[in-house]
């Protein structure tokens, strides 16, 4: 069985290290940080990223800290409710016919319990070679620099990771001018605004929104042009969403740029990129880190077969979803919801409102925007 290195410990490269210990195979994890990470980063879990989780026994325990949210919705800002699509739809395509809302660090922590010592925290992978015999990451680590060697490296180190730069693969795509400001607060928008969902996307031509809501907070998302830390403007666009007598608390923000960006290749020689190593995207539509979810359980049957072809089928096919599927619907829902045009808005929120309203056409889009036909389009559950 091939002995698998993995740089980085979010939850595509512990999910990838589970599945590989599970199949079979020796793995080492090696991350830079102290411990998993705990900001309020991704918190969306697709259907079908359910399922998978479901075979080797995480959906449920991920389910138990979390929040089901059955209904997404769209609004707008002047006009108010524009469309709820049901997951209920899904029923007969999936077993969870909801999203998920839970932290990221929550199935994170799930997965370390599964791994033990073999995730390394405090190493970081800063370079990589290889040769017939293997390959060999140099790792900076609390008592100096050391040379792992295995048969195959997993860069799952994220975007800006020292693994792709040395293979010197290209990132291509853009990065989009808005920024994304996300503030964490606890004011129970559920009682001012009527009949909101756990998720909601709400358009506007100056300042769209989505809301979010987790088990302990909402998560609020704005777009902004430039870097604002100021809680004086906080308060000013959090008060536009829903005014209150008194001020909101806020509990966390983040600033972030935000990207469209496929690696030019997921596999060179023994390393493979996975999760954002090899693709970043818009997050409207919660898409990034479950499409690197489903990455990792793509690449392990390829790890295991031991067949060079199996693993350049894998790249391909992966690669292909992130361009074809995952970059354009993450880009279409980012630009829809901050359409300038009053016409064309309200046009697109009518046939919007006209699809969730027929089963059959909500169905079709709820497909699409739960990822069930990407997984099925990759044979990884069962059409």
């Amino acid at each position: 069985m091939p002995h698998v290195l993995v740089a980085g410990a979010g939850p595509v490269g512990l999910t990838t290290a589970v599945l590989l210990a599970e199949a079979g195979m020796t793995v080492e994890v090696f991350e830079a940080a102290d411990t998993i990470g705990r900001q309020p980063k991704a918190s969306t879990f697709h259907p079908p990223t359910l399922d998978l989780l479901h075979r080797v026994g995480l959906a449920e325990p991920l389910i138990a800290q979390g929040l089901k949210a059955p209904v997404h919705q769209h609004r707008d800002r002047e006009r108010g409710l524009v469309a709820n699509f049901d997951h209920a739809h899904l029923a007969d395509d999936t077993g969870f016919p909801f999203r998920l809302q839970a932290e990221q660090h929550k199935l994170c922590e799930l997965l370390l319990d599964r791994l033990g010592d073999r995730v390394r925290f405090r190493h970081r992978v800063l370079g990589v070679t290889q040769d017939e015999r293997g390959v060999f990451a140099c790792v900076e680590g609390p008592d100096g620099p050391m040379v792992a060697q295995g048969d195959h490296l997993v860069d799952a180190g994220g975007a800006s990771g020292a693994v792709r730069q040395a293979l010197g693969i290209g990132f291509e795509g853009f990065t989009y001018e808005d920024r994304y400001l996300v503030l964490l607060t606890r004011f129970p928008f559920e009682d001012h605004l009527p009949g909101l969902e756990n998720v909601n996307y709400i358009s506007d031509p100056d300042e769209y929104v989505v809301l979010l809501r987790a088990p302990d907070a909402w998560r609020v998302l704005f777009p902004v042009r430039e870097e604002i830390r100021d809680p004086a403007v906080w308060e000013r666009m959090l008060q536009s969403v829903v005014p209150s007598p008194t001020p909101y608390e806020v509990l966390h923000h983040q600033l972030y740029f935000v990207h469209q960006r496929v690696a030019e290749r997921f596999k060179q020689g023994r390393v493979l990129l996975i999760g954002d190593a090899a693709h970043v995207n818009s997050p409207i539509g919660g898409m990034g880190m479950n499409n690197g979810i489903h990455d990792a359980f793509a690449l392990v049957p390829a790890l295991k077969s031991g067949d060079p072809a199996a693993l350049g089928s894998w790249a391909e096919q992966r690669r292909r979803v992130a361009l074809d599927y995952v970059r354009l619907i993450t880009d279409r829902n980012a630009r829809a919801l901050g359409e300038k045009d009053p016409a064309q808005r309200l046009e697109s929120q009518r046939e919007l409102a006209a699809v969730a309203a027929d089963p059959v056409r909500a169905r079709a889009h709820l497909l699409d925007s739960s990822m069930l036909n990407a997984v099925r389009g990759q044979g990884l559950l069962p059409c």
